[in-house]
């Protein structure tokens, strides 16, 4: 029997039927099959997230890249053993197959027993052909220690020596010679050369005529040295004493200690001092003009005991909840007055905690560091009762995180609303972003092709930036779905950019539940329910995006779970987005509870798209009042004249079940709008 611990196995698979079985077969063979991947993008996203001992691979799978071409990649980038599954395959395919050199094959339907004898027998040759790899697990990264100094010269130069020869440094040639060229030059004190045309003419060859605009090869080179050094100090450098990093939207390196325990002895340090302090004052990240929030610890307002303890978690998990929605830049302010960075903070956030009537009292103000105002502020009651959801103290940290960071917070609206008078907010890329947000406050059709514009020209200029990628998954996906405008938006491509924005960035809850919602739509519901499932996984107790993995589950057929955590999404966050109610509605209208369905589709506030009336002439019908269903139906017209002849494929985007699919046509039928 395999040792899951061990023997983790990646499953790239379009066919997510057949996907989910294998991996259920695994399971049950007592394998670790952490993952399943529909294309050589994602099949890399999760191997750098966490590296297989093997990897099953269909080899033809949909995308630019099929599956030879994708275990070639895995087996290049990361040593990954790799056995091939088909169903059937030509002679030139095969024999392209051969050359990657993989450890078997076996012949779709999987038998349990051939599975684990291919398996087991691929894993013992791959560690009789490589003795000295190890296949040890990646392990999370530990929390970051509080820096104490800056390392000296030539610590850093044996960190940097250390992490070349690393073989879970997995940079190509180039990056190697990028990543010691920028070091160097940081050490030397010529951090002004660090440009990009710089860094293209010396490490990639470029002419002295070098148009980053035309050419993106630093930016996209600069994202692959970032994650590749992420990988290093979560693998062989997790225990390294010093830390070089790569800041997003810098090309100058930092360099800390990860803790007081160096190998560098005081004389050292004192000598290398002079050099390196002046390297380090400008090795943050160059001032942005991206929104930035300073988060000021919340003040204990009195002397209970109690207070000493909690205040200090209650901080943590406000910063960490606002990081986790990627819109915004967060700044640690230590106290009044100061900063953490040299980055300006054009926000801050502060408040108080105190103990009151046997729980917790919190005020949050967030103010303009403009011109000192008070954009907003609140008070939060709750009980101290410890393990109580809704009721924590943390839980109140991720409200007002959510209240201030979410993408219909209190920054957005603000920055956005800034953006329509003309106002500066920040660079492209962020302006794009916020376009796209105000486009779904505003609900403009007119300003749909000017939005997808920006976010297109935005993920070509920046192409790391996985929340313009996602940005724009949205916005295909709502065109595809919802008709906007007639601008072409096929799902293939909306399904293409949300999966560059959990390539980019695996942890974000955002990127993977609308590459969810877009499996949905696709009908690919055990697709969307893992991506739902993965979000979940990433931070359980967080509340960002909570609603939307529970209406993606309730949708894709998981109706208990998800209609559970949209209702807990509910409960504990009244700042939520408020769509969520079309999955209570869609909910119960398969219980035949159209009372409920009713007050459900009361609740969905967006007037602007065609659900909103439909839903409730629809509840209404079977309510017995078509007469109150008259208003509704003559709305629904007028948002779409021709929903009777296309009704049935509008609905069928979101609702893939027919049973509820004919309870909606019934409805509206008994509210006198009968589909073709």
């Amino acid at each position: 029997m395999a040792d899951p611990e061990t023997r983790g196995v990646l499953v790239v698979e379009d066919e997510s039927i057949v996907a989910h079985d294998i991996q259920q077969t695994l399971t049950d063979l007592g394998y670790d099959a952490f993952s399943i991947a529909a294309s050589a993008e994602e099949a890399m996203a999760r191997a750098a997230e966490r590296r297989p001992d093997l990897a099953l691979v269909d080899i033809r799978i949909k995308g630019k890249l099929d599956g030879i071409k994708t275990a070639q990649l895995l087996k290049e980038r990361f040593g990954v053993p790799i056995v091939y599954l088909s169903a059937h395959a030509d002679d030139a395919t095969l024999e392209r197959a051969t050359q990657t050199g993989p450890y078997g094959y076996l012949v779709k339907p999987v038998k349990p027993a051939e599975l684990r004898s291919t398996i087991e027998v691929a894993l013992q040759r791959h560690r009789m052909d490589t003795p000295k790899s190890s296949s040890a697990r990646p392990t999370a990264p530990r929390p970051k220690a509080q820096v104490v100094r800056a390392p000296g010269v030539r610590a850093v130069r044996r960190q940097l020596a250390q992490i070349l020869k690393s073989a879970d440094f997995d940079a190509s040639r180039r990056s190697r010679e990028f990543l010691s060229f920028i070091v160097e030059e940081a050490l030397a004190g010529r951090g002004e050369v660090l440009s990009q045309s710089a860094i293209a003419t010396r490490v990639f060859g470029r002419r002295d005529d070098f148009d980053a605009i035309v050419d993106p090869i630093v930016r996209i080179q600069a994202g692959r040295l970032r994650r590749s050094l992420e990988r290093y100090y979560l693998l062989a450098g997790r225990h390294d004493p010093v830390r070089i990093e790569l800041h997003r939207g810098a090309y100058l390196p930092a360099f800390r200690r990860a803790s007081t325990r160096g190998t560098e002895s005081a004389e050292t340090e004192a000598a290398a001092k002079p050099a390196i302090e002046e390297t380090v004052a400008v090795a943050e990240p160059a001032v942005e003009s991206w929104p930035t929030v300073g988060v000021r610890p919340f003040e204990a307002a009195g002397a209970e005991p109690e207070l000493a303890s909690h205040t200090p978690r209650f901080n943590d998990e406000l910063e960490k909840e606002l990081g986790r929605y990627r819109d915004l830049r967060i700044v640690r302010l230590e106290k009044q007055g100061t900063r953490a960075s040299r980055t300006e903070s054009r926000f801050t956030l502060h408040g108080s905690i105190r103990v009151a009537s046997g729980g917790w009292e919190v005020t949050a103000r967030l103010e303009d560091s403009t011109n000192a105002e008070q954009l907003w502020m609140d008070a939060y009651y709750t009980t101290a009762k410890a393990g109580r959801r809704g009721g924590s103290l943390e839980d109140v940290a991720r409200v007002i995180a959510a209240r201030v960071g979410s993408e219909e917070g209190v920054v957005v609206q603000t920055l956005a609303a800034e953006l329509a008078l003309g106002k500066p907010v920040g660079p492209p890329a962020c302006v794009a972003i916020l376009r796209s947000y105000r486009f779904f406050f505003a609900r403009e059709g007119k300003s749909f092709a000017e939005v997808l514009d920006a976010l297109r020209q935005a993920v070509t200029t920046d192409p790391e930036s996985s929340l313009a990628w996602t940005r724009l998954a949205r916005l295909y996906l709502a065109n595809a779905t919802l008709e906007l405008a007639k601008v072409d938006t096929p799902l293939e491509d909306a399904l293409t950019c949300a999966q560059n924005g959990v390539r980019l960035d695996p942890t974000s809850r955002r990127a993977r539940c609308i590459l969810a919602a877009i499996w949905l739509v696709k009908g690919e519901l055990a697709a969307a329910r893992y991506e739902a499932q993965e979000a979940l996984r990433l931070s359980s107790d967080s509340l960002v995006y909570l609603e939307m993995i529970g209406w993606v589950l309730t949708l894709a057929g998981d109706w208990d779970r998800g209609a559970a955590l949209v209702r807990e999404a509910v409960e504990r966050n009244p700042h939520h987005l408020p769509y969520v109610n079309h999955a209570l509605w869609a909910d119960h209208l398969r219980r035949d509870e159209f009372t409920a369905a009713y007050e459900a589709a009361m609740g969905y506030r967006d007037g602007a798209f065609y659900w909103r009336p439909m839903m409730r002439a629809c509840c209404l019908g079977h309510l017995g009042r078509a007469q109150d269903a008259r208003p509704e139906v003559a709305e629904l017209l007028r948002q779409k004249p021709d929903f009777p002849s296309r009704g049935r494929t509008l609905i069928g985007h979101y609702i893939k079940f027919e049973d509820i699919q004919e309870r909606i046509a019934d409805g509206l039928r008994r509210a006198h709008l009968r589909l073709d």
